[in-house]
């Protein structure tokens, strides 16, 4: 079994979100796949396999698989782009649990980008003002008096409350709680991104607050959708940061098309470089 290192939303190896993909995986049943995640320790590992001539994805993080993620999808890219593509650009469709994802890639002499089409994003809920309050208190933060916008569930494949906060909040995020998932579960979503509007830039973790994620490709449209809705941005491109409290700080590029006043579809962006090749043994 092989397996490819790669870095995310970075030009720079050892910078940017960390990726494993492998493949090879025909015989590796969910719980290896489970197990192969954890022994990498990265936020999340993507596998891939080639059935009937179509690509399809499986995405762990881990402590379990997921329907849709967006930095795995976008290092798959350059996995596709070198072992399958023959030219500097190519378009790839790939079947995700949750949906197919078309994924274009680029090759120049200096650089590697791959784009990811989320679609259009579904706005699921806005949140009263108490529901909202529970969740600051929950991340050590207060409601910020000059964001007069609520947050909202917002999803382009993963859905995610896009709980708003100014600067320097971010600077200030501490977990008192054990587990997010029984307060953000009952208003549909699965995670929660704490997104500074000031300076766009954003910060989230497993539900426990164990982990840290560097930059994460799926919460990015939805944080994209949530400042074109409220006016927060004046073009329909925008560059998001994440990872500076890492010591990997990363540049998420998105897009925005829209039709008649409305979001038709986000593009997702990153640079992707090569790290490393590795066989494993089985």
């Amino acid at each position: 079994m092989k397996c490819e290192l790669v870095d995310v939303f970075s030009t720079k190896k050892l910078n940017g979100n960390g990726l494993t993909i492998f493949s090879d995986v025909d015989h590796l049943s969910s719980a290896d796949m489970l197990a192969w995640t954890q022994e990498m320790r990265q936020f999340e590992s993507i596998f891939i396999q080639v059935k009937g001539g179509e690509f399809h994805a499986r995405i762990f993080t881990i402590e379990e698989e997921l329907d849709f993620a967006g930095h795995p999808l976008l290092g798959l890219a350059y996995h596709l782009h070198h072992h399958y593509g023959n030219g500097p650009r190519h378009e790839w469709r790939v079947h995700t649990k949750s949906k197919v994802i078309p994924l274009t890639s680029l090759k120049t002499a200096d650089t590697f980008t791959a784009t990811m089409s989320q679609g259009k994003p579904e706005f699921i809920r806005t949140l009263s003002e108490q529901e909202a309050k529970t969740l600051y208190a929950a991340l050590n933060l207060t409601p910020p008096s000059e964001v007069n916008i609520g947050a909202e569930v917002i999803s382009t494949g993963l859905p995610y409350v896009i709980l708003p906060v100014a600067s320097p909040q971010l600077e200030h995020i501490v977990f008192k709680v054990k587990d997010l998932a029984p307060l953000i579960a009952p208003l549909g979503a699965k995670f929660l991104y704490v997104l500074d509007v000031d300076n766009r830039e954003g910060r989230t973790w497993d539900n426990q607050g164990a982990v840290e994620d560097i930059a994460t490709g799926s919460a990015a449209g939805p944080a994209a959708a949530y400042l074109f809705k409220h006016g927060l941005i004046n073009s329909h491109e925008l560059t998001l940061h994440q990872g500076r409290f890492l010591g990997r700080p990363s540049e998420i590029n998105v897009t925005i098309a829209e039709h008649d006043g409305e979001i038709a579809n986000i593009f997702v962006s990153a640079n992707v470089v090569k790290v490393a090749d590795i066989n494993l043994v089985d």
